[in-house]
């Protein structure tokens, strides 16, 4: 399933009215913070004469991909991400990325004796690029081990989150792998009516066995009406998310851009649960291409 493009990134002419330029591509990276990074916006307009519910979107027009052929290129799109969640086990360090063979690499090693925090390494990015709406996919494959203690996210946070805060910002998670129950994965949604403090969280689980071994692409079609999930072509939807009819900020934040968050977990309550087992060390999770395309 691993197929790549001969470009790096593609901005293409006709996307330029979409696209509202604020990206501060300058500094180190590791020094920049949520509060301090504006991203360049890319919308899709969505049709005023109807809402793309039969579109063809394998007749999507490629607008943006990142294709990890460039390591130049990837500091220009991504953006270290800090350690947040005190209960988890890993830090953060670049030193866990590597773009090499056209693949970018997450690795989480262990490098303490015990299993404290500290005692394991791992990394995560964020975008410099935000989007509205269109067909988002990426493709990648998880750790091979199956066993306890590793969380990994491909997921997409709403641009405003350091103005509303998590959950109220949204975040449309298009793959969350387990490595404690192998042979699936599951796409998650969150909003402020819908989360993990208020337990209902919306979420769907699916299987696959080929999910550690083989590249596949996971993607989301979106638009003002709905959100669906598919797996490695837009026909093959997975599940649908349709805007409620009462649609508020509160309960539908997916009407903004939203950025890309990638990251990979040890330990904690939710990769942690059941133990850390430290014989799957070191564990990596490749990312083959990040691509967005657009109904125009």
């Amino acid at each position: 399933m691993k197929k790549k493009l001969t470009f790096k990134r593609i901005l293409l002419a006709v996307t330029l009215s979409f696209i509202a330029v604020s990206c501060d591509s300058s500094g180190d990276a590791a020094n920049d913070d949520v509060t301090s990074l504006e991203r360049t916006k890319i919308r899709m307009e969505i049709p005023s004469q109807g809402n793309l519910e039969n579109y063809n979107w394998n007749d999507a027009t490629l607008v943006w991909a990142e294709e990890f052929d460039d390591k130049n290129s990837f500091k220009n799109n991504w953006v270290f991400e800090k350690d947040r969640d005190l209960d988890q086990l890993q830090l953060y360090t670049e030193e866990n990325l590597e773009v090499s063979n056209g693949t970018l690499k997450i690795y989480a090693r262990k490098v303490g004796a015990g299993q404290n925090k500290g005692d394991y390494t791992s990394s995560s990015i964020r975008g410099r690029f935000a989007f509205e709406y269109g067909r988002i996919e990426v493709s990648a494959k998880f750790p091979v081990g199956e066993k306890n203690g590793i969380w990994c996210k491909l997921g997409l946070l709403g641009d405003n989150r350091d103005v509303v805060g998590y959950p109220n910002c949204g975040e449309i998670d298009i793959i969350e792998y387990f490595s404690s129950l192998p042979n699936a994965y599951y796409v998650v949604v969150h909003s402020a009516a819908n989360n993990e403090n208020n337990a209902n969280t919306i979420i769907s689980s699916n299987a696959l066995e080929e999910v550690e071994e083989d590249f596949h692409a996971y993607g989301i079609l979106w638009t003002n009406n709905y959100i669906k999930f598919y797996i490695d072509d837009p026909e093959n939807i997975i599940f649908t998310l349709d805007r409620p009819s009462d649609a508020t900020e509160y309960n539908w934040p997916f009407d903004q851009p939203f950025y890309f968050l990638t990251e990979m977990v040890v330990g904690g309550r939710f990769a942690g649960a059941q133990g850390v087992d430290d014989s799957m060390f070191p564990a990596v999770m490749d990312i083959d291409y990040v691509r967005v395309y657009h109904a125009l």
